[in-house]
């Protein structure tokens, strides 16, 4: 049984401390159900669940619920968290510079960096940096010991927008031309950030796994 550690956060929000990104994932899910008029806020290894205005009795209703999360796990053991939207497919020109260099960092090809990219399944940890900028973690087993890739020496100026890059243990896809210190590996077209769109203005949310497809890559000599 997992024992969730909860902190108030301000007068109407509840910080909840989690274990692993399949325990954040079975908790969010789960709060976001039993709680509907809560905002579930993630982070890497925590959740802030939010209510529009002050509840007193809102860590109580968490820590109800958090123990509905450890009946269910127990019930159900499951191997995966739901979700929270079907997978998002994401064409990729592997053109990045720094395609060749990140492979040579793992001891392989491009190519071979290429298929260990789009072969492995990814899932949105959490927005931030940007507007639009989902930080993407590998679900299954990484194909690649993704988390010994550190943050370049020296951050680019500018990253144009687009940009799919690696580090540090995950993926991801700048929305828009911004600083950066990731290593950047392809070129994306998709619009991360519609600020017109006021259903939905981010093409990623948290929880939903995301698949990236290569086009028109060509081996380096």
């Amino acid at each position: 049984m997992t024992t969730h550690k909860t902190a108030w956060f301000g007068d109407r929000a509840v910080v909840i401390d989690v274990a692993s990104p399949l325990d954040r994932e079975l908790v969010a899910t789960i709060v976001m159900r039993a709680l509907p008029e809560a905002v579930v806020r993630r982070g890497i290894s925590s959740l802030m669940v939010e209510l529009p205005r002050p509840d007193i009795n809102l860590v109580a209703d968490v820590r109800r619920v958090l123990a509905s999360v450890d009946e269910s796990r127990e019930a159900s053991e499951p191997s995966e968290a739901p979700a929270a939207d079907a997978t998002i497919s994401i064409d990729v020109a592997y053109d990045g510079p720094d395609l060749l260099p990140t492979a040579t960092f793992f001891g392989i090809s491009d190519t071979e960096l290429v298929q260990a990219h789009t072969s492995q399944r990814w899932r949105v940890a959490m927005m931030g940096f940007a507007p639009g900028f989902g930080y993407l973690e590998p679900i299954e087993a990484p194909f690649l010991p993704w988390s010994s890739l550190p943050r370049r020496t020296t951050p680019r100026a500018t990253v144009p927008p687009g940009s799919v890059a690696l580090a540090a243990g995950m993926s991801a896809i700048y929305p828009t031309p911004s600083p950066g210190g990731w290593h950047l590996i392809g070129t994306s077209r998709r619009i991360l950030f519609d600020p017109h769109n006021d259903s939905r203005p981010t093409l990623l949310i948290p929880g939903a796994s995301v698949r990236f497809a290569a086009i028109n890559h060509e081996p380096t000599p």
